[in-house]
């Protein structure tokens, strides 16, 4: 994976038809507000939907579906309704490293097993680098699992913890390594944060950080991100056809 774009769960069906149709490797179904309300029902019907939709077209992009934070009850009730259709994969909104990681692995393998789908068929990316304790255990991915596809830069997040606004601080770089060097040593890419239009300059920076692609917050900057981040670069491992 070198390039995900979100889409957010009040995108139009335009939106989602040109997200559908941008070359993304990855799209990221964001679920809305952290609460078990009619928003967030019909947002986790909307994706199920979508996966039926793409299920088995070759050019469709894998989905991706962030469900809510480990801490939350709302997780389950996030990953029995997912695991009707079963999603692609799973985007952890935060991980601490291979505390998180496990925690997820047990979901889904009880989820699997009652959907009678193959065990690891279930993919996990997940936001990093966002909490500033969580960013000094990343560590702990060394190894990783098959299961891991991407670690993506929660830049926002750290800024907001530690109340920056720009910049490229100490702080800031040292969470930015600690994701690059936690995706490599999990054999799997890292990548950057998105950026607004207009500020696609960063993605050759992050390419000489060590970033093997990046999020999107746009169609249009999928072929700017493939650009950048040539396939026969991106350094993750195999995987098997499940």
């Amino acid at each position: 994976m070198r390039s995900c774009l979100i889409l957010e769960s009040d995108a139009s069906d335009e939106d989602v038809a040109a997200a559908l149709d941008c070359g993304a490797d990855a799209l990221l179904l964001r679920l809305g507000s952290c609460a078990e309300d009619e928003a967030r029902r019909s947002a986790r019907a909307r994706a199920c939907a979508l996966i039926n939709e793409t299920r088995g077209k070759s050019a469709a992009p894998k989905l991706f579906v962030e469900v809510a934070p480990l801490e939350s009850d709302l997780i389950e009730a996030d990953l029995d309704a997912l695991f009707g259709p079963g999603p692609d994969g799973v985007f952890l909104p935060s991980c601490d490293g291979a505390a998180s990681l496990e925690r997820m692995l047990v979901k889904l393998a009880v989820r699997e097993a009652q959907a009678g789908r193959a065990d690891g068929a279930t993919r996990i990316g997940a936001f990093a680098g966002g909490d500033p304790a969580a960013a000094l255990a990343l560590h702990s991915l060394a190894g990783g699992s098959p299961r891991l596809a991407a670690l993506a830069f929660d830049e926002a997040g750290l800024r907001a913890a530690l109340g920056l606004a720009r910049g490229d601080g100490a702080a800031v770089q040292m969470a930015r390594g600690a994701v690059v060097l936690a995706a490599a040593s999990a054999g799997v890419p890292a990548l950057a944060a998105p950026v607004q239009i207009g500020e696609e300059d960063a993605y050759a920076a992050a390419r000489r950080d060590g970033f093997r692609g990046a999020m999107a917050l746009f169609p249009g900057q999928i072929a700017a991100i493939h650009e950048v981040f040539p396939a026969g670069e991106n350094r993750q491992r195999p995987q098997s056809s499940a």
